[in-house]
């Protein structure tokens, strides 16, 4: 994994940490890579113009690359309290790894479990890793087959962070293979309370036992994240913030969560500035919370209520998110299936139209991967 913009520089440089650790484990790369350049800030400010300096604990400066970021500490700017895993590193340059902690043994058993199938992570063993901070160990926990032995120490609130840091932190874990777990280290930690307060009201709010086997509001909402096909950044946060709206929600009727989806998309757009996303991201994750709902209803809506809903280019992420959504549950998946069927027929009357006509490749791949 090589670095485009980097590399068309004379600037040395290693990924370091999560970075190494994905080339490690044959992995994608993450949305945000970390690097270590053998270069002072000016040097960063000669090559880079867009380069930004967020204030971010141990690194010196963020280098924007459309949707993906470049976290960049300089020699200068190393501090030495990085637990052994994050101080792990990839030399693209000379085709190494550098080890200075002897995390070799621990890495390799690791990745064999990976490779054998541990793709869940109930199945995983636990793997020592001592001296993990929490907001560490929940990042390194659902990016990798890593599960902490013992407990998860508390997290002490820093009220100077800025916000890129919890967009970085949250991007990070969400777009992990194993993004429940993650999020149970900062439930358990009490990042979430602190940072995210609304969410952290989910783990109050019960659930149906009929309809929600898992419990209460947050245990369903971590579950979802389980059935992804995909580490989609757009999905994840949907799931993650699809049910926020429940416990602000009144009860009509046979209703007891009557309108949490619009209260949920409200909710998710004030969460969503606050931790730094941008704009474009917090419209798309609003719209996926906002008709969660729609696909379970689609076979009984008239077209006028629902053709507007299967007209934009995120539906194939909708279905995604009611997928995940409906797996948590005792429902079985037709209700899915059946969603499925009826956007192929709409698909199919509409596809020799203007706007079909120009959908991108983008799209394509997200009917082939998300359309049943």
């Amino acid at each position: 994994m090589n670095l485009p913009d980097l590399d068309a520089t004379p600037l040395r440089y290693r990924l370091l940490g999560i970075s190494a650790l994905e080339v490690f484990f044959g992995l994608s790369a993450g949305l945000c890579a970390t690097v270590e350049a053998e270069a002072d800030l000016a040097d960063l400010a000669r090559y880079f113009e867009h380069i930004r300096y967020p204030g971010l604990p141990a690194w010196d400066a963020l280098i924007p690359r459309g949707e993906r970021d470049v976290l960049v500490r300089t020699d200068a700017g190393s501090n030495g309290h990085d637990h052994p895993l994050l101080q792990f590193s990839w030399d693209p340059a000379r085709r190494a790894f550098h080890d200075p902690h002897d995390l070799y043994p621990l890495l390799k058993e690791a990745r064999l479990r990976l490779r054998n199938g541990g793709s869940v992570p109930g199945v995983l063993e636990p793997v020592p890793v001592p001296g993990l901070m929490p907001l560490e160990a929940a990042l390194l926990c659902a990016r990798f087959p890593f599960i902490p032995e013992g407990t998860i120490d508390a997290w002490i609130p820093d009220t100077v962070l800025p916000p890129e840091f919890h967009r970085l932190l949250l991007s990070g874990i969400l777009t992990g293979s194993y993004a429940s777990r993650g999020l149970e280290i900062l439930m358990e930690s009490g990042y979430i309370p602190a940072v995210l307060p609304e969410l952290a009201l989910m783990d109050e709010t019960d659930h149906s036992k009929e309809g929600h086997p898992e419990g209460n509001v947050w245990r369903h909402t971590v579950e979802t994240l389980d059935y992804r096909k995909t580490a989609d950044l757009r999905t994840s946060l949907a799931l993650l913030l699809h049910d926020s709206g429940k416990p602000f929600a009144d009860t009509r009727g046979e209703r007891r969560f009557n309108r949490h989806a619009e209260i949920g998309a409200e909710m998710a757009g004030k969460i969503l500035r606050r931790v730094g996303f941008p704009e474009t991201v917090i419209q798309d994750v609003r719209w996926l919370i906002r008709f969660h709902m729609i696909p379970g209803a689609l076979d009984i809506l008239p077209d006028h209520r629902r053709d507007p809903v299967m007209a934009s280019p995120l539906f194939p992420l909708l279905l995604e998110v009611y997928r995940c959504d409906l797996s948590s549950t005792y429902r079985g998946p037709e209700g899915y299936y059946r969603a499925c069927r009826v956007y192929r027929r709409y698909l199919k009357r509409h596809r020799s139209s203007g706007s079909w006509a120009r959908q991108d490749e983008e799209h394509r791949k997200k009917l082939k991967l998300y359309v049943d």
